[in-house]
């Protein structure tokens, strides 16, 4: 598994569920990146501890020539993009990409910006 999941209630009944959304009532997710998995699982802790968030994902292997591990960080809405940019954008080394919904994920969306790196790499 390529994968983290952050949420103790989350991984008992991941066996029982094959969909977040359904648990959670998840839209889709703010997105992180950080060559450090530990400095994204600090956020995903501190946004879970005690921001009111239920479940984040981060990726723990990384693919062909990428560098930076990915932290998705799940809620309902995009309601609360502009808080996070404050409290991360370019702080420490991470790159906050805000919200993406699962709808554009499902139907492999991708920014412009997203698209421009991975051409570079």
């Amino acid at each position: 598994m390529n994968e983290k999941y952050l949420k103790t209630e989350f991984v008992k009944n991941k066996q029982n569920s094959t969909n977040i959304s359904d648990e959670f009532g998840i839209t889709g997710k703010y997105l992180f990146f950080h060559s450090n998995p530990e400095v994204l699982e600090k956020i995903a802790r501190d946004e879970i501890g005690s921001n009111g968030f239920d479940v984040a994902k981060i990726s723990t292997k990384l693919l062909g020539t990428q560098t930076e591990h990915v932290l998705c960080l799940y809620y309902k809405n995009d309601s609360r993009k502009q808080e996070l940019a404050e409290k991360y954008q370019e702080k420490n080394g991470i790159k906050y990409r805000y919200w993406k919904s699962d709808e554009d994920t499902l139907k492999g969306k991708y920014s412009k910006r997203f698209l421009e790196e991975m051409k570079e790499n």
